[in-house]
């Protein structure tokens, strides 16, 4: 979806494109990228969100839109991404991240000793909300176990906030960067998962409503600090909960957001005035630079 979003949008004024299609094992013709000068990533997951792809283009001396290796290596992670935010002292829920070794007893022993429940079972290095599952009770705990037990060897387990907002900001830049205006995922507290991201999705809202100056000016200050102690370039999407007491955490980063029109990212960037095309026209000077 991303990928054909682009490819109808970018400026053929001013590039000619060269499309290089990805298999589901991650393999490819390399010929084509020879031919090229500037990779525009339109690959989510394992592989490339990572930054095992962008370190692979380094080799070849190929520039490419988005993040490095090191910065997409960290926000991929979920356990370490949420370390780095501490550093600068974003707050995050609580959370906890153990081997997908652990015995089913002594996760919820961990989970009754930490915070208890309701909480999250997240694999810890995948996107688009791939195996998460909520955990009400001990009873939910062993179906979503074995779901991340399958896709990653490291599990985040975080308390859950009780029907918070969920709120987002799309940045754009290296050192100078536009920061949009919060927008908002209208999950009403349901867990906003894979299949509500890409087949039944929630209403959102490019410009979220009611928030207080104090509130948005907080958020644009945690995702600027959390964009920068963890490296990021080109752009990135930066997400929160916005608690019923108003605190504020952060959730995640996200270096290779959706990009089709209906997208937050692009949405919340064209929110600030900036045409579709053009947007895909400076992610690429700003890879070019």
């Amino acid at each position: 979806m991303t990928a054909a979003s682009i490819r109808k949008n970018i400026d053929r004024r001013k590039f000619e494109v060269v499309e290089i299609y990805v298999d589901n094992k991650g393999k490819f013709n390399t010929g084509p990228l020879k031919t090229i000068k500037v990779a525009f990533l339109a690959w989510h997951g394992p592989n490339c969100e990572d930054g095992k792809f962008q370190k692979y283009l380094e080799r070849r001396k190929i520039k490419y839109i988005g993040s490095g290796p090191e910065a997409s290596r960290i926000n991929l992670d979920k356990d370490l991404q949420k370390k780095y935010f501490q550093q600068v002292n974003l707050q995050t829920v609580d959370f906890f991240a153990v081997s997908n070794k652990i015995s089913l007893r002594e996760i919820n022993n961990k989970i009754t000793n930490h915070f208890g429940y309701s909480c999250f079972i997240k694999p810890s290095n995948t996107g688009s909300s791939l195996g998460v599952a909520k955990c009400r009770c001990k009873s939910d705990l062993k179906k979503a176990l074995k779901k991340a037990r399958r896709i990653s060897r490291k599990i985040v387990v975080e308390k859950a906030i009780n029907n918070p907002r969920e709120i987002e900001i799309a940045i754009l830049g290296n050192k100078r960067l536009i920061i949009s205006e919060p927008g908002e995922i209208l999950a009403h507290g349901k867990v906003y998962s894979y299949q509500a991201k890409y087949f039944k999705p929630f209403k959102t809202k490019t410009i979220a409503r009611n928030l207080t100056k104090k509130q948005i000016q907080q958020i644009k200050i945690m995702a600027k600090k959390a964009y920068k102690i963890t490296g990021c370039r080109g752009f990135a999407r930066v997400d929160f909960f916005l608690a019923p007491n108003n605190k504020i955490y952060i959730n995640e980063i996200n270096t290779l957001p959706g990009f089709t029109k209906t997208s937050m990212f692009p949405k919340m960037v064209m929110a600030k005035g900036i045409k579709y095309k053009d947007l895909i026209t400076k992610i690429i000077n700003l890879a070019l630079k």
